[in-house]
């Protein structure tokens, strides 16, 4: 199991803490698995910096390879 950090907009950080937003959706750029930790860092664009604000979540699902169902090529969705 490995550590992911990203970077992510205050607005869809705020909800993912909350518990409201319960995925992310991604470029497929790390190989992220079911049981990884998905480090989560607060990003202020109009401030262009970190806000100081994290949380860690681990990876429940990964889904992957469905441009039938709107999921471009290269990029997942991954449950929280």
């Amino acid at each position: 199991m490995k550590v992911i950090e990203k970077k992510c907009y205050s607005d869809h950080f705020r909800k993912a803490i909350s518990g409201e937003k319960r995925f992310e959706l991604r470029k497929d750029d790390d190989s992220v698995q079911a049981g990884d930790t998905l480090f989560l860092r607060e990003w202020d664009p109009d401030l262009e910096a970190y806000t100081g604000r994290s949380a860690r979540f681990i990876v429940r699902y990964v889904l992957r390879d469905v441009p039938g169902f709107g999921l471009m090529p290269g990029y997942c969705i991954i449950g929280l």
